[in-house]
């Protein structure tokens, strides 16, 4: 893909980390942003090679163009940029929601190939300051191309290239649909309830201010997606509503239960309602972005100090073993936390093992 030119609309999060990837892997880069200090800031943290000054001017001449604005956005951009993208251009997004986008897009039957797609990877954190250029290494990136026969066409092939070779991540093939269904119960749910359970704290709180310094550890850890943008969130829920709503009933019946059982003192109801969700769990996988097949993992449980961390991957780089994923697990607020090492096969995990307890770490497989 050497010397080809990508726009990115929109450099927050997602659109910095594309334009820095994309520009690591030799692609010229032009960005722009509604917000002229969020585009002078990505020129000067080197994630573009060059800005414009509208969504038009950016898409001239390019190859790919990548639309990463709030998802109630992304139709008006690709109407605005249609008169000005070549045709034999692809444009895409980033939305997490597809179905109006699609069935937008379709309507407005551009010229150019346009191909749906929503990476499986993302933070709490936004803006160009957060990007990350390795953000979608091991992620899952589902495109939802306008027509089924699309997935054999040049377009969609070149699209799928790039999101395999230069962002590192896994291509996916969904109806928009079926994606909305999906994402509101994997993403969109949990960050209504993480944010649900912060405002039932609150509620404590108001009565137990303690109840805000005990909520450290793992209360932190479950709700860390609450601190995603509340603007970004609402755009997103509201795109989804009808799906949204499906899996928030589904959530006020697993609670109903729970408040039946405790209402009668149903002892045996609420193991029952623990031990199915225990199992459930079982069969999610952990150590990964998105939809991709399980690592395996080992877990070094390590002091919160400085150097703690590279220590255990040099160790392990020391004996050439590739950590495919690595993520820190907090067991106790500023004590000891361990870290989730994620490694491709069995043969490499049982290396690990073996390496780190020789190095005196109480290293064990999850």
């Amino acid at each position: 893909m050497e010397g080809r030119t990508a726009a990115i609309i929109g450099l927050g999060l997602i659109g910095g980390s594309l334009a820095f990837r994309l520009r690591n892997r030799g692609y010229r880069v032009i960005g722009y942003d509604l917000s002229d200090e969020r585009t002078q800031t990505a020129l000067h943290l080197g994630a573009v090679n060059e800005s414009c000054s509208s969504a038009a001017a950016a898409v001239k001449d390019c190859d790919f163009v990548f639309v990463a604005t709030p998802v109630g956005a992304i139709p008006s951009i690709i109407e605005e940029i249609m008169p000005h993208t070549a045709p034999e251009a692809i444009v895409t997004d980033v939305g997490s929601v597809k179905r109006p986008i699609m069935e937008k897009i379709t309507a407005l039957q551009p010229l150019f190939t346009f191909i749906g797609g929503h990476p499986m990877a993302g933070s709490e954190q936004g803006g160009i300051e957060a990007a990350d250029p390795n953000l979608f290494e091991n992620a899952v990136y589902v495109l939802t191309p306008i027509s089924e026969d699309a997935v054999g066409e040049q377009p969609f092939r070149q699209l799928a290239q790039l999101i395999e070779s230069d962002l590192g991540a896994a291509v996916m093939v969904m109806q928009p649909k079926v994606h909305d269904e999906v994402v509101a119960a994997v993403s969109h749910l949990p960050h209504i309830a993480a944010a649900a359970l912060v405002h039932a704290l609150g509620r404590t709180a108001e009565k137990i201010p303690a109840a805000l310094a005990l909520a450290a550890g793992g209360f932190r850890d479950t709700t860390r997606i609450a601190s995603g943008l509340p603007d970004l969130w609402a755009d997103i829920c509201l795109h989804n509503r009808a799906s949204v709503l499906r899996t928030i009933a589904f959530m006020q019946d697993a609670l109903e239960s729970v408040q039946e059982a405790l209402l009668s003192q149903d002892g045996a109801g609420l193991k029952e309602f623990f031990a199915f969700a225990r199992a459930l769990r079982a069969e999610v996988p952990a150590a990964q972005k998105g939809l991709l097949p399980p690592l395996f993992d080992v877990m070094v449980p390590v002091p919160d100090m400085p150097g703690a961390i590279s220590a255990v991957t040099s160790l392990l780089a020391s004996a050439d073993l590739n950590v495919k994923d690595i993520s820190i697990v907090r067991q106790r607020e500023g004590e000891v936390g361990a870290l989730r090492i994620g490694l491709a096969d069995g043969l490499s995990s049982d290396r690990a093992l073996e390496i780190l307890q020789a190095g005196g770490y109480k290293a064990y497989r999850r």
